[in-house]
């Protein structure tokens, strides 16, 4: 198992809908040297989309992708309190899950370096799968804006469908593009719902787009 997931209960109120950049800020501020971690990634909390761009986290969760030799840096994190923006989320005992190997994987934004629209961030999804020795048919979502550093990056949500098991799990353990740190390239199973395909969570809470 060279990759899982560490899902943690988190308890809170709103925190904006885009908070990746200060989650990881959170975190790096309880975990020295977690900027140094190249193979984490960190996915956006999970919980419930609230008016205007909050986002509720009420009873939902927040999961690392890590490797597993990696488990005694975050198990600290039980009980830990984050502060991101003005809200506070309370981090829970964590559990492990071995990633699955579905035919179909979907991120909520995927990030690459220049492309800033639709037809050179198509070029390198391709780009990317050829390199990493993937086939998958890619189909890309609405285009996103993240805010990282004060800075706005430009990104797409990307379902990639028809995957071999290897290609699952390497789209998994290595995501495409970059910014793994903040929740950019990091996938999820695709489940269908009422004729439309979905990310499973893994865990209760439900998802914000």
């Amino acid at each position: 198992m060279s990759v899982i997931d560490l899902i943690f209960p988190a308890r809170g109120g709103k925190v904006p809908l885009d908070h990746g950049y200060a989650l990881f800020s959170a975190l790096s501020h309880r975990l020295p040297g977690l900027h140094e971690l190249k193979d984490v990634g960190v996915f956006n909390l999970r919980g419930t989309r609230a008016e205007g761009t909050s986002l509720l986290v009420g009873h939902g969760s927040m999961r690392i992708r890590c490797p597993p030799e990696a488990l005694p840096l975050f198990l600290p994190l039980t009980g830990a309190a984050l502060a991101i923006g003005d809200r506070e989320v309370s981090l829970g005992v964590p559990k492990v899950f071995p990633l699955e190997t579905p035919v179909s994987l979907s991120s909520r934004v995927v990030t690459f370096k220049h492309a800033i629209d639709d037809p050179s961030f198509r070029s390198a999804v391709h780009k990317f799968l050829a390199e990493l020795g993937c086939e998958g048919r890619p189909h890309v979502g609405r285009r996103r804006v993240v805010a990282i550093a004060g800075k706005k990056v430009i990104g797409y949500a990307l379902t990639l469908s028809g995957l071999s098991q290897r290609s699952a799990l390497l789209l998994q353990e290595r995501g495409l593009g970059g910014r793994r740190h903040m929740g950019c390239g990091l996938f999820l199973p695709t489940v269908l719902r009422s004729g439309q395909e979905r990310r499973r969570d893994g865990d209760p809470s439900r998802s914000a787009e």
